[in-house]
């Protein structure tokens, strides 16, 4: 799984690192899609644009860092749930 994103990054990662600096880079296939600031910016990003695909979320220079989140995958967990982060719904009841 990612083996050509990880591909990808491994031989380019001077140029990537020279063109996005210290920006997180969501990679899919042989192609940087978003380049962010915040992980967080990263992960918005990414779900936005490629949805449940995976993809290769990583800053150029560091260690390989992988999210997986199979629940998701699964449909286990809805991303877009109506809940709010209070463990209520949105007309205030649990």
């Amino acid at each position: 799984m990612l083996e050509k994103e990880r591909i990808f990054l491994d031989s380019h990662s001077a140029e990537l690192l020279k063109e996005y600096g210290g920006k997180i880079l969501v990679i899919s296939g042989e192609e940087v899609t978003g380049a962010f600031d915040t992980m967080e910016q990263a992960l918005e990003g990414a779900a936005t644009k490629h949805g449940l695909a995976n993809v290769l979320i990583r800053r150029p220079a560091e260690a390989q860092i992988e999210l997986r989140a199979p629940a998701l995958t699964l449909g286990i967990l809805n991303a877009n749930s109506t809940h709010a982060g209070d463990g209520t719904s949105e007309n205030g009841k649990r």
